[in-house]
């Protein structure tokens, strides 16, 4: 494990590399400077084109802000040539990321961070940003056993026309969705991914699908519940957001957040650039509602 570090007054930043399939791979790692030894581990999966510091950047610093209020270790992997090979069929701008082993080399991270810092196995979770998400679909379809939970923002599920996973029978994750519902790059209503027309990736499902989708991976049988988080509020306008739940005793649990006006973005924390990514939305915290449903609490 190669390793350059960055000492703050609290955090440690540091950047390591790692050999998996021959190839070097490499992630920022964010963590207390006194680290719990039963600490969670949070892996940020970067969208399409930006890399694990970017995302963190792009992000504002919003999962940097776990590591003082919950001790967890936040990851930024960096994905082959800026794309993961994820859960869906369609090829990427690179062609040969589709044939990199990127399950693989996130069951190494978390061998390599667990082995370091001696994390809790039990507390491992992915949160993906766009393509991000769908390389966590991937994790949630090939390597559910390495979760304890998962995030989708702005990701949908692909059709089953679209999806490339393996087969095996599920085995029960919570899922929480993030989602704008005027995302101009991954609509909230599904269909067909593009970037104004390019770069087509295949039919989705839609948010609210997807979501149902994982409740009956999750073998949830009971109907959602819906509720505004802006209850006093009586007419629904941009920002606001609807929570719709699926629980049922014994089975694990999935959550999705409907950001009215909402574009691809991190509510709460990006702010990218309107013309490609849409409308940002400060007035919900995605990352403290991830962490909520997580439980990543102060150790």
């Amino acid at each position: 494990m190669g390793t350059r570090t960055q000492n703050g007054p609290d955090v440690v930043v540091s950047h390591h590399t790692l050999t998996h399939s021959q190839r070097r791979r490499t992630y920022t790692l964010v963590r207390t400077r006194h680290l719990r030894a039963d600490a969670a581990l949070v892996m940020v999966l970067h969208g399409t084109l930006q890399t694990g510091d970017s995302i963190r950047e792009f992000a504002a610093g919003a999962f940097d802000s776990l590591v003082e209020s919950s001790g967890a270790i936040v990851a930024y992997p960096d994905a082959v040539q800026r794309e993961w090979n994820g859960a869906r069929k369609a090829t990427m701008l690179a062609r040969n990321v589709k044939n990199i082993d990127d399950v693989g080399f996130l069951g190494a991270l978390v061998d390599e961070i667990s082995s370091a810092w001696s994390i809790d196995r039990h507390r491992v979770y992915a949160v993906g940003f766009s393509l991000g998400g769908q390389m966590t679909i991937r994790l949630l379809h090939d390597a559910p056993e390495l979760l304890a939970g998962a995030a989708l923002i702005a990701s949908n599920q692909p059709t089953a026309e679209n999806l490339t996973t393996s087969s095996r029978p599920p085995l029960a994750v919570p899922v929480v969705l993030i989602h704008g519902t005027e995302d101009p790059l991954a609509p909230y209503s599904g269909g067909y991914v593009s970037f104004r027309g390019w770069f087509p990736k295949g039919a989705h499902l839609s948010a609210a699908q997807t979501a149902a989708y994982f409740a009956h991976r999750n073998g949830i049988t009971a109907p959602p519940s819906f509720r505004w988080m802006n209850a006093d509020d009586t007419i629904a306008g941009e920002g606001h957001v609807c929570r719709t739940d699926y629980r049922e005793s014994g089975h694990a649990p999935v959550t999705l957040y409907a950001v009215v006006g909402g574009g691809h973005q991190i509510p709460g924390a990006s702010t990218g650039l309107r013309w490609v990514f849409g409308n940002p939305v400060s007035g919900f915290d995605a990352t403290g509602a991830i962490a909520d449903f997580f439980d990543l609490t102060p150790g």
